[in-house]
């Protein structure tokens, strides 16, 4: 905060805190060092985060520590090529990594019978896919090895009710950011599903295509085509590992969740605001008993999934629906919103199994 106004997005502040931190630490060598910020175009302000760290690091005496910006759109991988060969797949195969453990974390902690065993497993296996893509290996061995250590764990019966979190990708993905909203929902009798990191490098891809094909960029097109192919090859791949066993392991196509966006919000409306909408629906076909939308305070996409959230709550069944800004103040407010929606998505799950049961 010392580096900003207050006025910019919640993730620019928390980004900025940890370049600082990384400057800081003892060894830390700007001749051997850069940070990875992704640019992005449009509205949203998240394009222009690369150019105030630049501004930051210029200020702490860092001018030659580059920042790695590539734009996310149909030139991404080329931009990202400059990192290495091999740079985009180890990167992906990290990415659906984390996704799947913390998928496996988020599905049998609430239900373990010794606390604190399924985040033991979590983090080394976490600690071991991180080795895995340093050292450039395949991170499958690991997943593996993590699948049978959670299902070895002792489990009580299944009967919480479920939740899927959507959101600003940053604000879901940090648990920091979001106040640790998984472990306040199982605090509060819950299990929360949350929508995976790689969802949205699947999109880049659908998005790139798109990009392309306006601009008649037929090689470009090509590159994302394959890239996607790969991708989800070697996601099928590393998804086998955990044997299906997992609710919340399979996701839809990323094409699947912009059509069940569409009524609602058309894909043209690029950015968070079509994923989230999509990717409620999908949970919401699932079986879920609410919905919670996390975002940054004031965030233009995660306010507009809000309101679209709204009219897909009234056309299904009035599930119950949260919508949750934060802003790095701990709000007190934010903990007895979450007790009252549980208590609603309760009666909801108790609702429709009476119903399933007439």
């Amino acid at each position: 905060k010392q580096h900003c106004s207050g006025w910019e997005c919640f993730p620019l502040a928390l980004t900025t805190g940890d370049m600082i931190k990384a400057t800081r630490r003892p060894g830390f060598d700007p001749a051997r060092s850069a940070f990875f910020m992704p640019s992005g175009k449009g509205p949203c302000r998240f394009g222009q985060y690369n150019r105030y760290h630049r501004l930051v690091l210029d200020n702490l005496g860092f001018p030659e520590v580059p920042i790695v910006a590539p734009m996310q759109d149909e030139n991404l991988y080329k931009d990202m090529g400059m990192v290495g060969k091999g740079f985009l797949r180890l990167n992906w195969q990290g990415i659906v990594s984390v996704d799947m453990l913390q998928k496996a974390l988020w599905e049998i902690r609430p239900y373990e019978k010794n606390k604190g065993d399924a985040d033991r497993v979590y983090r080394q296996a976490f600690g071991e896919a991180i080795a895995a893509v340093e050292h450039r290996r395949d991170p499958l061995p690991v997943l593996k090895r993590a699948y049978r250590e959670f299902m070895g764990l002792a489990r009580t019966e299944r009967d919480r009710p479920v939740i899927g979190v959507v959101g600003e990708i940053y604000i879901r993905g940090n648990r920091f950011a979001n106040e640790d909203v998984v472990g306040h929902i199982e605090r509060l009798g819950g299990e929360a599903w949350v929508a995976p990191i790689s969802e949205w490098l699947l999109y880049l891809n659908a998005t790139a295509k798109t990009g392309a094909v306006m601009s008649r960029s037929w090689m470009d097109f090509l590159k994302a085509h394959v890239a996607h192919w790969f991708q989800v090859r070697d996601e099928h791949r590393m998804i086998a590992s955990f044997n299906g066993s997992l609710r919340s392991l399979h996701e839809p196509a990323i094409e699947t969740t912009l059509e069940r966006a569409k009524p609602y919000v058309h894909h043209s409306f690029e950015g968070e605001a079509v994923l989230s909408v999509g990717k409620a629906l999908d949970y919401i076909g699932r079986g879920v008993s609410g919905i919670v939308n996390v975002m940054p305070f004031s965030c233009m996409p995660g306010t507009i999934t809000g309101a679209l959230l709204k009219r897909v709550q009234e056309e299904h069944g009035n599930i119950p629906l949260l919508s949750i800004a934060y802003e790095g103040q701990q709000d007190t407010q934010t903990v007895t919103r979450l007790e009252a929606f549980m208590h609603q998505a309760r009666i909801f799950r108790k609702m429709n199994e009476r119903k399933g049961k007439a």
